[in-house]
């Protein structure tokens, strides 16, 4: 999954959860959902791959809908994943 995948079912998915990402320089990437655990400091392994905290997904849902109620034309859903990755790397 990756995060246009993820903007498509993200009505769905738990507000408690995390998006990590597992390569930050790259919005198209593979990305997991988990939980907070103490001492993870933003990095989740899991099958020996490191996925690196990009934003909460109850911040993600606010943020998405805030973006699209100011823009005067519907965005596509890549780019609505597009940017999310820019607003968990640089503002969140």
């Amino acid at each position: 999954m990756n995060l246009i995948d993820l903007i498509s079912n993200i009505d769905e998915v738990d507000e408690d959860s995390i998006i990590f990402l597992k390569d930050l320089n790259d919005y198209k990437s593979d990305i997991i959902l988990s939980y907070p655990e103490d001492g993870d400091n933003g990095i989740k392994k899991e099958n020996d791959t490191e996925y690196y905290y990009l934003i909460e997904v109850f911040l993600a849902k606010e943020f998405i809908s805030d973006w699209i109620d100011s823009l005067d034309y519907s965005p596509s859903i890549e780019d609505i994943a597009k940017r999310l990755y820019e607003y968990g790397i640089n503002d969140a």
